[in-house]
Formats: C-alpha cells, structure tokens, sequence
C-alpha cells in the first residue's frame, strides 16, 4: 500500500480566504458569526449565520463561460481547489491531470431559486396554495438551465473542464461525515494505487435562505443572539448557527510529492466509519457509531487512543449531541478528560455542514505541522456529560505525532480520519 500525504490546502470561510487566513484568524479566537446579512432572517427562529462577505470568484474561475452557470456555492468550491492546487503546484491543463482522482461532498441542492419564483407566484390560488396544473403551464417559462445548474455534482464537470481532471472520481452528499468520506475514500484510491493524486474536500453554501429555513425547526440551530450564541459542550448550549465554505486537500502518493519537492502536511494513515440508531423525531444517536468510526481509523493506522494528541471534533453545540460525541471519543480513545485535547470550530465558524468535516482534516493536519490547536470559543461552563479538554478560550501547543478528524451527520453517519505528524 503507498503512504498517502496532504500537500496542500485551498480553504474558502467566513474568516478568510485561503487556509493560512482562516488558520491564522481560528488561532487568534476570531468568530464570523454575526446577523445574516445577505438576506432578511426576520422570519427564522435563527438569525445569526457565518457569511462570507465581499467574495469574488473571478480570480480563480479562468472559464468565464463556466462562472455564469455556477452556483454559489461550485464558486466556493471552484475556488478552494484553485488555491490548493497552486499551493501543491499543480498546473491547470498539463499533462498528467487526465489521472488526477476528484473526490467531492457537499449538501448543495439547487441553483438559484429566482428562477423558479415567477412561475410559482403565477401558479398560486388566492388562498395561497399553488396550482400544480398552471405550475406545469408556468414551467415551460422557467429559466432553461435551472435544474442542471442545481445538479450537486455539477462542480466535477467544472473541474474536469478547467483542470483537464479526469481519474477516478466520486461524489458524496451529507453533512460533516461526508466531507471526511470523501478524503477517506480518495486516500483509499492513493493507497491502492488507483492514481497517485486527488483533490478531495467539499462545499456549501448553507447559510443561504433555502438551506436555513429547511434546518430552522430541527432543533440544530440556537434562537441566541450575539457573539457568544454558539457553545459547544457548555451548560447553556442551545444550537449552532450556520455557515458557508469550502474547504478542498490535495492528496499524494508520499514518495511522488517528495520527488516533486513538497513538503507535506501531514500524512494520512486510518479512515473509518460509522452508523448509530437515531430514535424517531430525533436528529442525534448515543454515539456508538461515532466511537466505530474511530476505533477503525485507529485500527487502520495501527495506534490506539493514547496515541492521538488532538481531536478536531464536531461541538453541535446542542446538549444531547455534545453529550454523544463526547461520550462517543471516550469509549474510542480510551482515555480520561486530560489526556487528549479536543476542539470545535462551529462558534466561529457555523455549521458548515459537509465542508465541516473536510475543515477538520485540515485542523488536524495543521495541528501536527504547526505545533499548535485551535480552541473552542464561547465555552465557560462545562456540561457534566461533556469531561474532555476541549482547548476553552485560546489556542494551545501540540506535541504528539498523531491527530484524528471527525465529522458526523444528521441521522447517525459518522466517518473518521487519522494523520501522523511527517
């Protein structure tokens, strides 16, 4: 099997562009999550959201043809592999990309909704309802391209187009686990010797109206208000907020980026995953699945919990949730509350949904090279059930050759990654 490495990291958030910005800004205890700005949020329970303000997608989509059918969120994407593969030196259309394997996630599901109001105003009755008969009349008229510009795996076509990708290639829809899958699975590729490079990350823009009235009621996102809204592990944790990203790796045969002068991240060594029973009208289970998907990294990567230094973790930020993960870790590392540290970047950040999971491979690997771990805002008070170190307040120093990321779904899914300092 072939050692597979990070060489590099194209990361689109709230607090930045590009992954030096935002790992800088995460460090320093800086938070993005404010009133939603790019709509009115009046009528949400939750009206605070992590935005990405003054974005430009033109520097980085060379296709101008291509930048006019992208979503928001293929834009967020487009632009995060663009600085990865930079930072990895990989060059657009040369020889070679026809082997580069493409591993993307993300829970985008529709293009720009404009374009089908019209024809959904016309079809209403006058008590509201709408008129599936004048509907189908009204959809001769929608704009042509809505439905395949709303396809969620449009941005590998995108990709393949600008960068002449054409390995093998998968795409992944979910929250934070299918972000970690879809690393885990171009790993696996790299390993196996499908190709020896892939990009692999995810994507979303889930702070926009659509995504936030659909996960509004859920009971994931918090009514608080203010800076401090969202505080993982602690007594008054009361949701999350959400927020938008991309966050995209360049995976590597080790001895091929060696050859080619890069000096690696971090090098992945375990994947795993896992699935717990969510009782009905619940969105969290008791964290059986998550402690599967970490004792089969670990088993992958031949360590056990006392070897791993750093958990980047979820932190939902909803009481039964951080109960479940901590509980979850616990019983995978084996360990007491100090004797590995563990943070969530959802206060400053959001939720970011699948991009959540990719974000925390590249913590984790970030972790191991510079030495350092990003902590977890807004925490004062722990809750009881939740007894992990989970770095409160401000960064703190790493010193351990090993790291695990994790990620979790909505309905139990949950898919874990280790990495070892190179």
């Amino acid at each position: 099997m072939n050692r597979v490495v990070i060489s590099g990291i194209g990361v689109v958030s709230p607090l930045g562009i590009g992954f030096t910005q935002t790992w800088k800004a995460l460090l320093a205890g800086h938070s993005a999550v404010r009133r939603v700005q790019h709509y009115d949020p009046s009528s949400l329970r939750t009206q605070l959201g992590a935005e990405i303000t003054d974005f430009d997608a033109k520097p980085y989509v060379r296709n101008r043809k291509s930048l006019r059918l992208m979503t928001r969120a293929n834009q967020l994407a487009h632009t995060a592999v663009r600085l990865a593969a930079d930072e990895a030196r990989i060059d657009p259309a040369t020889p070679g990309n026809d082997t580069v394997g493409v591993y993307l996630a993300s829970e985008n599901q529709i293009a720009d909704p404009r374009h089908v109001l019209d024809a959904t105003v016309e079809a209403r009755d006058d008590d509201g309802s709408i008129d599936m008969e004048r509907l189908g009349k009204a959809a001769a008229n929608m704009y042509p391209l809505f439905f395949v510009e709303g396809l969620p795996s449009a941005e590998m076509f995108f990709l393949s187009d600008e960068f002449g990708f054409a390995g093998p290639s998968a795409f992944q829809s979910g929250a934070g686990d299918a972000g970690i899958s879809a690393i885990g699975n171009a790993y696996r590729a790299i390993a196996r010797g499908d190709t020896a490079v892939a990009v692999a990350g995810a994507f979303d823009d889930a702070v926009s109206w659509w995504c936030a009235s659909k996960l509004d009621r859920l009971g994931l996102l918090t009514a608080a208000t203010g800076p401090g809204a969202v505080r993982p592990y602690d007594q008054a944790a009361s949701g999350t907020v959400l927020g938008e990203g991309s966050c995209i790796l360049v995976l590597e045969n080790y001895d091929a980026a060696l050859r080619r002068g890069i000096q690696p991240y971090a090098e992945i060594v375990g994947f795993g995953g896992g699935w717990e029973p969510v009782a009905p009208g619940q969105i969290w289970g008791d964290g059986s699945g998550l402690a599967n998907s970490v004792r089969s990294a670990l088993r992958e990567a031949s360590i056990d919990g006392t070897a791993v230094g750093y958990v980047a973790a979820d932190g939902a930020a909803v009481p039964r949730a951080d109960a479940a993960e901590a509980r979850g870790l616990r019983a995978a590392l084996g360990v007491g509350a100090d004797s590995v540290l563990a943070s969530s970047v959802q206060p400053a950040v959001g939720q970011l949904l699948s991009t959540a999971g990719a974000l925390n491979v590249a913590l984790a690997a970030a972790a191991l090279r510079e030495g350092a771990v990003a902590p977890t805002l807004n925490l004062e008070h722990a809750a009881a059930d939740c007894d992990l170190d989970w770095v409160p307040g401000t960064a703190r120093d790493l010193k351990s050759d090993y790291s695990l990321a994790i990620g979790r779904g909505l309905s139990g899914q949950s898919a874990a990654l280790a990495l070892k300092r190179i």
